[in-house]
């Protein structure tokens, strides 16, 4: 399947909070927490939504469906994750602030969306200095808050180096998660090396990479139909629009990756179509699918499911905002709970 989902959390953007860069506590006058937040989580929405769909579909964008299911949820989801940040005690964003960095969006491209590299307006810092507790980066002078991924509790710290392991915390501006290693590396630009463990910008693909070979970062074929795999100048599918290269050898062209539900297998099947998972993720009996491997779809769980159970590593994982938060003894599994600052005592 893919080396790493769209999710920018997942969805670590500056002004939400999903434990990397986040939002905060603000001012009493000017705009409602309700009105800015919403007004973000439909900029931020939009944007997942447009920078992934295919020109002239009408459908939503790919990661819109791979991350949230649609735009209803992603919506409601995106306003709770804003709400909860403008509550946390000694963060640097209000709801003034808030409607700032929406009005930057015109300026905001795909690959910074997705690359966690906002607009200065929407680039939040708070007054906790390095150490301090956190459950938001917005808190943080140093606008990161370690170790949140996993727990609702985690601690400022300076933003993460390439190489540094992201299984327990989000990466920082620029860098993607692998699931190869985990561990946080900086995207690779247009026709730049690449491999499992250094991944192409969103947009890009890797053509060429063996076990033994380093690849090339290309412009992914961004029409069904378009041709792939076969010595033409577009020789990869862009993944991000939910294409991928198929067919038989000398005629492959770009076709689009169909989104299924809970239980439905995943991956590239044995007939040769490819399926990703809706509001979810692929997984393997010994962790998420990449590759050509076969997995079986398992749906983000919600923190007021009937069973809130979740597993970093095997699945399922949480619905953002909501984090897998570990119940202890140094496994993967744990308990979807939306974060929220008063948690931690703060």
């Amino acid at each position: 399947m893919r080396a790493m989902r769209n999710r920018t959390w997942g969805i670590v953007v500056a002004v939400l909070g999903a434990g990397g860069w986040a939002a905060g506590c603000g001012s009493t006058s000017g705009p409602s927490i309700q009105q800015a937040c919403a007004d973000v989580a439909a900029a931020r929405c939009n944007q997942r939504s447009t920078c992934t769909a295919l020109a002239g579909s009408s459908a939503a964008g790919a990661s819109l469906g791979r991350v949230y299911g649609d735009m209803a949820t992603c919506v409601q989801r995106e306003t709770l994750a804003c709400q909860n940040g403008l509550t946390a005690p000694q963060t640097g964003n209000s709801p003034t602030e808030v409607e700032a960095c929406v009005k930057a969006f015109p300026t905001y491209s795909c690959a910074d969306f997705f690359d966690n590299n906002p607009p200065a307006d929407c680039a939040i810092t708070g007054a906790r200095a390095n150490g301090a507790t956190c459950t938001f980066g917005g808190q943080c002078g140093s606008g990161f808050c370690q170790g949140a991924k996993t727990s609702v509790c985690g601690a400022c710290a300076d933003p993460p180096a390439d190489g540094t392991d992201c299984s327990d915390s989000a990466c920082g501006h620029n860098q993607r998660c692998v699931n190869a290693d985990n561990t946080c590396e900086s995207v690779v630009s247009l026709n730049g090396a690449c491999d499992g463990t250094h991944p192409c910008d969103s947009g890009l693909a890797c053509v060429g990479s063996t076990a033994t070979t380093m690849g090339t970062c290309q412009n992914g074929g961004s029409m069904i139909g378009v041709a792939c795999g076969n010595g033409a100048a577009t020789t990869a599918c862009d993944n991000s629009l939910g294409l991928y290269c198929a067919g038989p050898s000398g005629s492959k062209t770009c076709m689009p990756i169909v989104l299924v539900g809970d239980g439905m297998p995943c991956g590239l099947l044995p007939d040769g179509s490819r399926t990703d998972c809706l509001a979810g993720d692929c997984y393997t009996a010994t962790g998420i699918a990449t590759g050509s491997a076969v997995g079986t779809c398992k749906a983000s769980v919600r923190e007021n499911a009937a069973n809130p159970a979740c597993d970093l590593a095997l699945g399922p994982g949480c619905l953002a905002p909501a984090r897998c938060v570990v119940t202890g003894g140094g496994g993967t599994a744990g308990t979807c709970i939306v974060p929220v600052a008063t948690m931690c005592g703060q």
